[in-house]
């Protein structure tokens, strides 16, 4: 009886890679727009592509987990170690959607519903955790309206962004091991 693995070794480098690309996108690609969730841009493009390619469910929770605790541990996050909430909805959202729209992910409404609701996700429980941790609730409640259009309009675009990149490279798989197809069943 094999041991079927349900990530394997490349896979995980290349949503490790994915996530720390999340890190990369959120600690360095600074814009001067001074509104919100306007860098979802950039930062729902990782998840979606390692979504897409690797189509395994889980994948984007992988990467919400990674880059969460990279941001939390370096210390780019105003939340800490909770900081790994925020990207774990929003990579679990990203895969709930990604098994609802199985194979279509290099369609461009199909991308922009993905990073509108996964940066839409994220951003409810970052509202959530800063009432739990009393972060200036009232402060950040009194602009949530233009903070959700915003999250929903810049990661949609994100979305777009990422489902062109996908449907580009979609026909790539990643390289199969198994023995059943080399003719050997694991036998010399």
């Amino acid at each position: 009886m094999r041991n079927k693995k349900y990530f394997l070794v490349y896979e995980v480098c290349f949503l490790s890679l994915m996530a720390a690309l999340v890190y990369v996108f959120k600690a360095f690609f600074k814009t001067p727009i001074q509104l919100p969730g306007h860098t979802a841009i950039v930062w729902v493009v990782p998840f979606i592509i390692g979504i897409g390619v690797t189509r395994k469910f889980g994948a984007g929770t992988y990467i919400g987990i990674i880059s969460g605790l990279l941001l939390g541990a370096i210390g780019m996050a105003d939340k800490g170690f909770f900081e790994v909430f925020e990207y774990v909805a929003m990579g679990f959202t990203m895969d709930v959607l990604g098994l609802f729209f199985k194979g279509h992910l290099g369609n461009v409404l199909v991308g922009f519903i993905m990073g509108a609701f996964g940066s839409f996700d994220k951003m409810l429980v970052n509202y959530s955790l800063t009432a739990a941790l009393n972060l200036n609730a009232n402060i950040l409640f009194a602009g949530i309206g233009i903070a959700g259009a915003v999250h929903l309009v810049f990661g949609g675009a994100g979305g777009i962004i990422s489902s062109i990149v996908v449907g580009r490279v979609q026909h790539l798989h990643f390289p199969n091991h198994d023995t059943q197809k080399s003719g050997t069943n694991g036998k010399s």
